[in-house]
């Protein structure tokens, strides 16, 4: 593989972003780079744990039937792999062009069908780690791919804590990039939500207590700021 054949695309808080052709094929590179405050054992130790996790979440989650990019090459000694390109734009933005055209029927379609992706992949004990509309592909073909399970981890414990802040972090995207149609959004991703995964209505409650417990907190904060002293 020549290295000169990828050109980066992007760079986050642990890996850079390639994009090139692996043998044919339209392909993304992502590569975990050392962090210099670590020890470099430990460093290393947790680039290729990172890596060989995500490989094998992204391999669950297209067993689950949720797509998700194929994994073409994983390399744990340089902490880097190469999975599937899919063409297409991120969901926040396709959202905000329906909006923009006042077509909300076909937003709520895309926003219910990312809460049965979700409902699949919890179903099958993978948490996301980050799923928010900016984590979801729609391809021109209008089939909806998640990406980017780099935080993400399996579980399998029945405890609906772990599910239910999933659910907390899609909804916060909700409220910062789509707030003025936060509320019909939320009613469609929690139908498609619960339209797959088991024990959904409770997991949906403890993701409100989750909520009422950050505000609460906000508002202690809030009002310790202008107490007088």
């Amino acid at each position: 593989m020549d290295r000169n054949s990828w050109t980066k695309i992007s760079k986050g808080a642990e890996a850079e972003i390639y994009r090139g052709v692996f043998y044919g094929r339209p392909a993304i590179k992502k590569v975990r780079f050392p962090k210099r405050y670590r020890h470099p054992v430990l460093d290393i130790k947790i680039r290729r744990t990172r890596t060989r996790r995500e490989a094998r979440l992204l391999s669950l989650a297209k067993k689950a039937s949720v797509p998700a990019p194929y994994v073409f090459y994983v390399d744990e000694d340089e902490c880097f792999l190469i999975i599937e390109y899919i063409g297409g734009e991120l969901l926040r933005r396709a959202l905000r062009k329906l909006e923009e055209k006042k077509n909300f029927e076909k937003a709520l379609e895309y926003i219910r069908r990312a809460g049965i992706l979700l409902g699949m992949l919890h179903e099958a004990g993978i948490i996301h780690g980050d799923y928010t509309t900016s984590n979801l592909i729609l391809t021109p073909n209008e089939t909806l791919f998640v990406i980017d399970f780099g935080l993400g981890y399996f579980t399998g414990s029945k405890d609906p804590e772990d599910y239910a802040m999933e659910l907390r972090v899609f909804g916060r995207g909700l409220e910062i990039y789509h707030y003025e149609n936060y509320h019909r959004y939320w009613s469609a991703f929690i139908a498609g939500y619960k339209s797959e995964k088991d024990n959904a209505d409770i997991i949906i409650e403890r993701a409100r207590e989750i909520s009422m417990r950050g505000r609460y907190v906000a508002e202690r904060r809030t009002k310790r700021k202008f107490i007088p002293r």
